[in-house]
């Protein structure tokens, strides 16, 4: 017989009279073996021995070897309870079954197959749940659901490989068999199931499936498969801030705003001073004389002209070229304070190129004071 087709077994028990209770029937279970009982498995027989009509029980079995070999049931003893045919009182007694041996094969289109799934029929179904492009933490669902006739589910083999991706991680679930029967040919499906969680960023796959069976039909091997899955997951968003972090953060920020405050209540005041120094510095220089000048000269104020002006020479050590510009504003106080109307107009551009010929000119050194000892 073909491994995964069944074979049929029966024990047949008779009796010359009748059975007061049902015998006991060996459940044949085995390692590798599959055992069924069909509809209607147990039924009433009735055989002629010896010229007498005698009646019993037939139990008949499907047995489906799932691995090639042979496959023994040792001698065993069933319980027969019948009545006697003289006083009707019920006789037990064991009744020994022979021993059996059924060698299952493998037809040679299929010795190479790995797993070995034999059939009528085979195909196989992928579902996907959930995004295909994720976020940390998300998952998505790949179910497979192999379908095969002729045979019982239990012949399919795990059908979603082991997850070697660091970023998935799998929580698999444990596989669903359904099996049907039609006239002691069986069918069914297996159902493989797999969450993965998204751990981190980059590139991930579900790798394709496929599966090579052997077809009773055509007694040849054919393939189904599935794709495989290609994924894009984000990397993980930073966890938020712990309470004990903060609060350090917190205090960190604390010190530093009273670091800085404490900077800035001793640099201050320095500050000030020092901004307060270099103004008089400056407001005591010839250059700020130089430009009270020329804001006198463009207001045309002959009075604070002549004030500056007095000024920038006290403050030069040895002042030079300040004749030019003294003999303008003198003609300028002569056309302005003149007795004749016919006069001209004060040439005040003409001082203003004076100054700025006495602002170009080479600086003198402030004199210095003398020293103290000479």
């Amino acid at each position: 017989m073909v491994v995964g087709q069944p074979a049929i077994l029966r024990i047949k028990v008779l009796v010359p009279t009748f059975m007061p209770s049902p015998p006991i029937f060996p459940t044949l279970e085995q390692e590798n073996l599959l055992v069924r009982l069909p509809e209607r498995a147990s039924g009433p027989v009735s055989e002629s021995v010896n010229g007498a009509t005698w009646s019993g029980v037939q139990r008949s079995y499907r047995i489906y070897p799932l691995v090639p070999g042979a496959i023994e049931f040792d001698a065993q003893d069933m319980t027969v309870t019948f009545a006697d045919p003289e006083t009707n009182s019920p006789i037990q007694v064991s009744v020994p079954l022979p021993p059996i041996t059924i060698n299952a094969v493998v037809p040679d289109g299929a010795r190479d197959l790995d797993p070995l799934i034999i059939a009528t029929g085979f195909e196989l179904e992928q579902e996907v749940e959930g995004p295909t492009e994720m976020q940390a933490g998300d998952a998505v669902t790949r179910r497979l659901t192999a379908r095969i006739s002729g045979t019982s589910p239990i012949m399919i083999p795990q059908l979603i490989p082991d997850n070697q991706d660091p970023q998935l991680r799998p929580y698999p679930k444990e596989a669903r068999f359904t099996e049907t029967e039609d006239r002691g040919i069986l069918s069914g499906q297996r159902v493989d199931e797999t969450v993965y969680l998204a751990q981190d960023g980059g590139e991930a796959q579900l790798p394709p499936v496929s599966l090579q069976w052997f077809n009773l039909t055509t007694n040849a091997v054919e393939t189904v498969d599935v794709e495989a899955l290609d994924l894009k997951l984000a990397a993980p968003k930073p966890a938020p801030p712990s309470a004990e972090t903060l609060i350090r953060y917190f205090v960190w920020a604390a010190a530093a705003v009273v670091a800085v405050w404490t900077l800035m209540r001793w640099m201050l005041p320095r500050y000030q001073s020092w901004k307060e120094a270099r103004e008089q510095a400056y407001r005591a220089s010839p250059e700020f004389a130089l430009k009270q000048l020329r804001r006198a000269l463009h207001d045309q104020d002959l009075s604070a002209a002549y004030s500056a002006l007095e000024t920038w020479k006290r403050r030069c050590g040895d002042p030079q070229g300040y004749h030019n510009l003294e003999a303008c504003l003198s003609k300028i106080g002569s056309t302005r304070y003149s007795a004749d109307n016919t006069s001209k107009t004060p040439d005040w551009p003409n001082a203003v190129s004076a100054l700025d010929a006495l602002a170009t000119s080479p600086k003198k050194h402030v004199q210095t004071l003398p020293p103290l000892n000479p």
